[in-house]
């Protein structure tokens, strides 16, 4: 409970509000992408690192508070290529899922911010995740619920939701026809 109490506190020392970030942990603690383990499939490629040594998720803001006692196998870096100050956790590929960070509870999905907050499938996720051939249908009706409920409670907060937005801008960016210049024709 001291730990739990502490990150409280760090959390609302960097001005966010620590019960947006747990309350989002929690809503995608029970639930996965099918309803038996999906890690069966693919031999949790999502949790393997690439031919480089890297992989991770991008912690949402004020969730490197969960992690101030790191568990075994995890580290922290610093990562830019999203947003800036943004951290990435990676791990040795196996973990208990409560330590998960959201971005690992919520994959294959990404948060968007439309609507007030939803998910789509992660185009990220083509080069590893089977699941995406089955598209949203595919995955546990539970889990996509899960999720859309969390991303409208991350977009009640300013600071997760200029999160989502650089997010989402990042994968439009990511995923634009090299022949876009964005401009109209």
């Amino acid at each position: 409970m001291k730990a739990l109490s502490d990150m409280i506190l760090q959390m609302a020392d960097c001005g966010m509000d620590a019960g947006i970030i747990l309350a989002a942990r929690e809503k995608m603690s029970r639930v996965t992408p099918l309803v038996r383990d999906c890690g069966a499939l693919c031999g949790a490629a999502c949790c393997a690192t690439d031919e480089d040594g890297r992989g991770g998720m991008l912690l949402f803001p004020g969730e490197e508070a969960c992690y101030r006692a790191l568990p075994e196998g995890f580290m922290l870096h610093a990562d830019d290529s999203v947003v800036p100050d943004g951290l990435l956790l990676t791990c040795e590929g196996t973990c208990a899922r409560d330590t998960r960070p959201l971005a690992c509870r919520v994959f294959p999905l990404m948060f968007v911010s439309e609507n007030g907050g939803d998910v789509r499938l992660d185009p990220r996720a083509w080069a590893l995740c089977p699941l995406m051939n089955s598209g949203m249908e595919g995955l546990w009706g539970d889990f996509v619920d899960a999720a859309r409920k969390t991303a409208r409670l991350l977009m009640a907060d300013p600071a997760c939701a200029a999160f989502i937005r650089a997010q989402e801008d990042y994968v439009k960016e990511l995923t634009r026809a090299p022949w876009d210049d964005g401009g109209m024709a």
